[in-house]
């Protein structure tokens, strides 16, 4: 009889608390407590998932921002490309080597007469500046007369002759000529920016009176003088491999059709000295 009831006060024990149940009350008020303990699992599981919610929104929006700033910086650099683009259409979409390659630029598109004997291609008073690459022309009508509209590249090895010396040479011949005996570089240099956004600087002389061109008249070559332009930019950059020097001339009489003041600065922009 002992016995029996000892099996039986050991089965109730194994029975009345079990080992899977949450915590709680035991007894009588065993419901109540397996009743909180699902609540308390509840709670925690709730407030487990908010905090994955919000982590997941917290990385949404930073993947979003870092997103959105890749954007607007590749947007702004496309803004960039195209408005350089833009403003370098007037000239050659390709760069054209001068000197076997000692310096590049883009040329205007309507240059597209090469000139490449200098007798032919300089007026008197720049006939002897050493370092002749090329002329490239464009002829405008007026009348029964086509004026000649020249850009002249020199390029000159800075090993040879540093950019003082050809400024030096260009001015003791340019004084040479009745029309600018007393012409002089000026004061100031010219900066400009190259099509990486660098600054560039530049010497400039402006000769602006009657001078020599090779005109064709009624379909004849005929040099006259006739009021024009002539302006020479010279490279002056401190560390350059080669001083480039670009020559521009262009009648009065056809100067509107050829904006020279416009592409001056900017052919000079396009300019790229080899290293």
């Amino acid at each position: 009889m002992r016995q029996g009831l000892a099996a039986v006060s050991v089965a109730r024990i194994v029975r009345v608390v079990p080992t899977n149940r949450p915590r709680g009350m035991v007894g009588e008020g065993g419901a109540v407590g397996d009743a909180a303990g699902e609540s308390a699992g509840r709670t925690r599981l709730a407030r487990a998932a908010n905090r994955r919610l919000a982590l997941c929104a917290a990385c949404g929006l930073l993947i979003g921002g870092c997103s959105s700033a890749g954007y607007d910086r590749e947007h702004a650099e496309r803004l960039r490309a195209y408005g350089g683009a833009a403003e370098f259409a007037p000239l050659a979409t390709e760069p054209t080597p001068c000197a076997g390659g000692a310096a590049t630029l883009r040329l205007p598109r309507e240059f597209v007469d090469q000139i490449d004997d200098p007798k032919l291609a300089t007026p008197p008073f720049l006939r002897d500046v050493p370092g002749f690459a090329a002329a490239y022309r464009v002829m405008r009508p007026v009348g029964t007369t086509q004026f000649p509209v020249m850009l002249i590249v020199w390029v000159v090895p800075t090993a040879e002759r540093r950019r003082d010396e050809v400024k030096r040479v260009i001015l003791e011949q340019v004084r040479g000529d009745e029309s600018f005996d007393k012409a002089t570089w000026a004061r100031e240099p010219r900066q400009v920016q190259d099509a990486a956004g660098q600054a560039r600087t530049w010497d400039v002389l402006t000769l602006d009176g009657n001078q020599p061109f090779d005109l064709v008249d009624a379909g004849s070559p005929v040099e006259k003088r006739q009021p024009g332009i002539t302006e020479i930019w010279v490279s002056a950059e401190p560390r350059q491999k080669s001083c480039v020097v670009l020559g521009w001339r262009v009648p009065k009489d056809v100067a509107a059709t050829v904006p020279v003041a416009a592409l001056a600065p900017l052919t000079a922009r396009s300019v790229q000295i080899a290293e």
